[in-house]
């Protein structure tokens, strides 16, 4: 009996153990092999990270009692919003967000969301910080997910927009910002977080708002459709590495794209650009539109430079259908399924190639048999913003080459645009200002021209 008993005793521990295995393998698939959480720190890629009152863990997968016994520690991006200090430049105030699917808004909520009284636009949620930091624990963007699920008409009345966030410096990183209004939410990680989109119908499902300036995001994904809006109102804002989805009136129109990856479902994806308008790095944009692609719907510049249009049924590309006759857009190396294409075929007054130009210097020009992408010259305004990191090698090659690459204008504009004047006796008074990319104007230029 002794034996028999010790024998069962045994069992049971050695079962009781295994299950103890089990569960601790199963409660990790859902995250980073190379996250632990330790209570007051996490351990990421084997560097610590201590939590503190700029420096948030949030993890979806904790309970709510888990997450009362640890400061600085939240289970919902929601939550963790209402503590936000404003951060520095040099220390950001840091979310680490663990591998999950964040609802900013609650999808299952059947209220319908409205704007606050005097405004036009719904809204998930509203933040207020300087320098906030949005870093996700996973090299796989989609990983990390902040949700909603709402639209025009669909859940709310006006365009749902998930976050408005007002403070400089916002920052992103490994991390998925998306509407599934309109598109099905498909969670690798963990299948029973999926879940359907509300409805086949376009409207307009909106991501972020923003009124900073230095705005940073690299390994982003920003999904939705119509009005996808990363980061709408920013100022200087630089996107690395990012991938977008969406049809119309969707992309930030004042920003400079950087090896970045488009899915574009409907003909004009920028309603319109502002100022300096938005630049394309070596992209690849992916159309699914028939026949015709156009860049802009209303006005505004954009520039193209090491960029790749794929499509199946597209004939022609061109920045907008009817250009101004006054606007010029910039363009170098362009293809489309392979093949070199000049934009605005049917308006090519409209289109300046850069090959052999001064001005191509301004946004990508080789250095020791390597390409630079001078996102300095582009980004460094007047405080000497340089978040690639590149300005060394801009100064190395300005100091071997004797050329400038780092205060190099990117447009001229000429006021007034129309005018109409008889011969001996109406006179016309023509201003050019020229402008460095972000808007900053450069005084005392010596401007060149003709009349034909």
């Amino acid at each position: 009996m002794k034996i028999a008993f010790r024998t069962i005793v045994l069992t049971i521990s050695f079962l009781l153990s295994c299950f103890s295995v089990l569960f601790s393998q199963e409660h990790k698939l859902n995250l980073n092999k190379e996250l632990v959480f330790k209570g007051n720190h996490i351990i990421y890629k084997g560097k610590k990270i201590e939590l503190g009152s700029n420096s948030f863990f949030i993890d979806g997968q904790l309970t709510n009692e888990e997450t009362t016994k640890y400061k600085y520690v939240y289970n919902s991006i929601n939550e963790a919003s209402k503590h936000l200090i404003n951060g520095t430049e040099a220390s950001p105030m840091t979310l680490y967000i663990a591998p999950w699917v964040y609802w900013i808004d609650n999808p299952d909520d059947p209220e319908i969301r409205v704007p606050k009284v005097g405004e036009t636009t719904p809204l998930g949620l509203e933040i207020s910080c300087e320098w906030l930091r949005f870093q996700g624990l996973s090299d796989e963007a989609q990983d990390v997910v902040l949700a909603c699920n709402r639209g025009q008409t669909i859940g709310a009345k006006g365009n749902f927009t998930m976050l408005n966030i007002k403070g400089e410096g916002v920052n992103a990183e490994n991390i998925t910002f998306g509407n599934y209004c309109n598109i099905d939410l498909i969670y690798p990680l963990n299948p029973k977080l999926n879940r359907q989109k509300r409805s086949s119908a376009i409207v307009q499902g909106q991501l972020i708002f923003s009124n900073g300036d230095k705005v940073f995001a690299r390994n982003t994904r920003f999904m939705s459709r119509l009005n996808t809006g990363p980061f709408w109102g920013s100022k200087r804002t630089l996107f690395d590495r990012c991938h977008f989805e969406s049809t119309d009136d969707a992309l930030n129109g004042t920003a400079v794209y950087l090896n970045c990856t488009f899915g574009i479902y409907s003909s004009k994806p920028f309603g319109h650009t502002s100022g300096t308008g938005a630049v394309f790095l070596n992209c690849d944009i992916q159309s699914f539109t028939r026949e015709k692609q156009y860049f802009v719907k209303g006005s505004g510049p954009v520039v193209a430079i090491d960029t790749r249009f794929t499509a199946q049924n597209l004939d022609y590309i061109g920045w907008r259908e009817i250009p101004d006759i006054e606007a010029r857009y910039y363009q170098y190396n362009i293809s489309l399924n392979n093949k070199p294409i000049k934009i605005s075929n049917n308006n090519p007054y409209t289109t300046v190639d850069m090959t052999g130009k001064t001005i191509l210097d301004a946004y990508r020009f080789e250095f020791n048999n390597a390409v630079v992408y001078n996102t300095y010259n582009l980004l460094t305004g007047n405080d000497d913003w340089d978040p690639m990191g590149i300005k060394t090698v801009v100064e190395k090659a300005e100091k071997e080459t004797g050329k400038n690459y780092s205060t190099i204008p990117t447009q001229l504009m000429v006021k007034p645009t129309r005018q109409t004047l008889e011969t001996g006796r109406d006179n016309v008074t023509l201003e050019a200002s020229v402008n460095r990319f972000g808007n900053y104007t450069l005084r005392y230029q010596k401007v060149t021209w003709k009349i034909s």
